[in-house]
């Protein structure tokens, strides 16, 4: 069996990892910005409500890392 068998043979499978795929990538851009002036939940809020890649340039230049 190949990998393309078993994807076509669960139905649903593909949504369900492009979902998985899409909170990993928003809890990262909520862990990056948990040291800045935002926080943890600020960070997944922005990315939630913007797009993960926008949310992470956002973080980038505007919110300076807290030391």
């Amino acid at each position: 069996m190949t990998i393309s068998t078993i994807l076509a043979s669960v139905p649903g499978i593909i949504e369900i990892l492009v979902i998985l795929i899409g909170i990993a990538i928003l809890l990262a851009v909520a862990n990056y910005g948990k040291n800045t002036s935002l926080g943890y939940f600020g960070s997944l809020l922005l990315a939630i409500f913007t797009t993960p890649l926008i949310a992470f340039f956002i973080i980038l230049i505007f919110f300076k890392k807290d030391r």
